[in-house]
This record gives structure tokens, sequence and C-alpha cells, in this order.
């Protein structure tokens, strides 16, 4: 079974060949790495290049003009020749080990649903010197529908909690091209496209050991535009929320980026207990 390792690679001629190396090093015979250059302006393409010279599973696919995460994810699925993608960002790493892991839980969740499935794996996450470990959403055992969705948009508790990150998610390429990313969206991709996903009927499902080493540098204006996109997916799911009186208590959790600061905290914190118990009531 052909598996395709996609990754996204815009500017990360710092990080791009550290990625490539451990995609290089998976265990798995039948492997495709697949890179979409988004029109990176640095020596991003140049060094892809030079690696696929001399490794014949690296291939390189590029973009005239800058799409983002949602477009370079559309054009590796559309692309690749695998039957099953796995995601990798152009700054992380994959353990050798990840794709038997994942796949393994693949088929082992596809024996028991009918429903599409999607895997994601615990990650370690590095940041400013400090080492964190994100558990995988669907840990341990799968989930979806109403409790993912109201989870990701709402903060609703989730059994087994957990994070969805398409840096470490792994699926089969026919279940992407029915489901493609929604490329109005440059932040918050990951999160929208579970949500549809679960919402179609979709199963979520979490490996426990940490396979992905993800370094990530997250400012405060970053944060901002972060919870901004949050609130867009938020708006796009306005009548599903809508029905469940939820809405307007979404949208005060995930508050506007330009008022993520302390002097607005007790105002947001006032409004989200009454629309807390607005909810209650339904």
């Amino acid at each position: 079974m052909r598996v395709t390792l996609a990754i996204c690679c815009y500017n990360a001629e710092e990080t791009i060949e550290r990625s490539l190396s451990s995609a290089r090093q998976l265990d798995w015979d039948d492997l495709e790495i697949l890179v979409c250059d988004d029109a990176s302006t640095d020596h991003s393409r140049e060094i892809v290049q030079s690696v696929a010279r001399q490794d014949s599973r690296v291939k390189l696919v590029t973009h005239s003009l800058n799409k983002g995460n949602a477009g370079a994810r559309n054009t590796l699925c559309r692309e690749a020749t695998g039957e099953i993608l796995a995601f990798l960002d152009a700054d992380d790493e994959n353990s050798p080990r990840r794709l038997k892991e994942q796949v393994a839980r693949l088929l082992m969740a596809e024996e028991q649903h009918s429903a599409p499935v999607s895997v994601y794996c615990t990650r370690s996450v590095i940041s400013d010197g400090r080492t964190t470990s994100l558990r995988a959403m669907g840990t341990p055992n799968p989930v979806g529908g109403n409790a993912v969705a109201l989870h990701l948009l709402c903060g609703d508790p989730l059994p087994g909690g957990g994070r969805v990150g398409t840096c470490t998610m792994l699926t089969r390429v026919s279940t992407l091209r029915k489901f493609p990313f929604d490329e109005s969206f440059r932040r918050a991709v990951d999160r929208e496209w579970a949500i549809r996903f679960v919402l179609s009927g979709g199963l979520i499902v979490g490996c426990e050991e940490s396979l992905v080493t993800q370094h990530l540098s997250l400012s405060a204006s970053k944060r901002a535009r972060q919870n901004d996109a949050r609130r867009q997916v938020v708006k796009k799911y306005r009548s599903y929320l809508r029905e469940r009186r939820s809405y307007l208590y979404a949208l005060s959790i995930h508050r506007p980026g330009s008022m993520y600061f302390r002097g607005h905290r007790l105002v947001f914190w006032s409004v989200t207990s009454l629309l807390s118990r607005f909810r209650k009531l339904r």
C-alpha cells in the first residue's frame, strides 16, 4: 500500500531540509514524499529540488501564487499517488514509526466502523526552549458528531479531550478529496476541517504515542490572529450553533484579537458566564 507524506512549504529554507530528512527516515516501503511549495520567495524550492535529485521518492509541486495552507493541502491531495496520506509541516519532524502506528490505527478503526476515519497522533511541542506533549483527540476511543463540534466551537467537555492538528493527521486520500480544505481560511484550517468532517459523519481516532515533534513559535500577535480565525469558524457555523442556543456563547469564548488584552477580560468573563447559563436552559 502506497502512502504519501505531504508537506506544505512556504519560505521554509531554514527548516525544510530537516523535515525532509525525517520524512526520508520513515519506516514504510512504498512511500511518496510530496512537497507543495506555496510560491516561496526564499530558497525553499531549490532545497527541495536538491533533495529530490538524491531521493526519487521526493517530488515537488509548485504554486505560482500563494494560496495558503488550505490551498497547498488541496493541491497535495489532488497530486498524491498514495492510497493514504499523512501531513507534516515544513518545520516539524516525524518519528520513523509514525506511518506504521497510524496506518495500523486507521485499518483497525475501519474494521470496526463504516464511517470515514481520520487518525491524529500525540505530538511533542518545542516552544521557547520547553517541550510539552499535546494528546491527540480520539484517544483512547474514537469520537465524532456533535460532541467534537461543540468541543471545538464552544469548549464543551469531550471524552478524552485532546487536539486536532493537520501536522499529525493521516487519512485516506479519497476522504480528503471528498472533504477538501476550505480555502477561504488562512488560519484555523484544521479546526474548521475537523468540525465539517465529524458533522458529515466522520470519526476521529487518536494515537497515544507521540509520533510528531512540532517546533512552534507563537507571538502575541499570532495568537490574536489565530483567535480571529477561530471566530471566523464560529461564524461559518452560525446556523448550527443558533439551533443549540450557543452562537453568542461561542463568540464570547473566542473574543476578537483586538480585545485580547487584560482590560477586557472582566467584561468578557461576565458576558460568557451569563451566556453559559442561557445555554443550560436549552
